[in-house]
């Protein structure tokens, strides 16, 4: 599988994530005071990835992994207040990911050759 094939799984991951979620944005179910966001989902895919050396593994759990990081800058820190759907539709969530793409992709071309 190519990089090019990889980046647009990258790509429409994180489009299809963020076209449901500005549909339906509904949060994950609570339990124990313990939410799951896709984020953690995709931790989990990365980690798969090592057992699993399949790419598309990579390039989806790291395309959620980005999705989410904003916000993580925004409230510095992974407590989110249950309505935080402005922040993550922002432009500002946006750039973040455009810029993390870029230095990842800086990344792995210059590991690459």
């Amino acid at each position: 599988m190519t990089l090019n094939l990889l980046f647009l799984v990258y790509i429409l991951t994180i489009v299809l994530v963020r076209g449901v979620l500005w549909f339906y944005p509904k949060h994950a179910p609570t339990i124990g005071g313990f939410q799951m966001h896709h984020y953690m989902h995709g931790l989990g895919l990365i980690v798969l990835y090592f057992f699993i050396p399949w790419p598309v593994l990579l390039a989806v759990g790291s395309a959620l992994v980005v999705d989410e990081v904003p916000l993580f800058f925004m409230f510095k820190g992974w407590n989110w207040p249950d309505n935080h759907w402005k922040q993550y539709h922002s432009w500002q969530s946006v750039v973040w990911i455009v810029v993390i793409t870029l230095c990842i992709d800086v990344v792995t071309t210059y590991m690459l050759y």
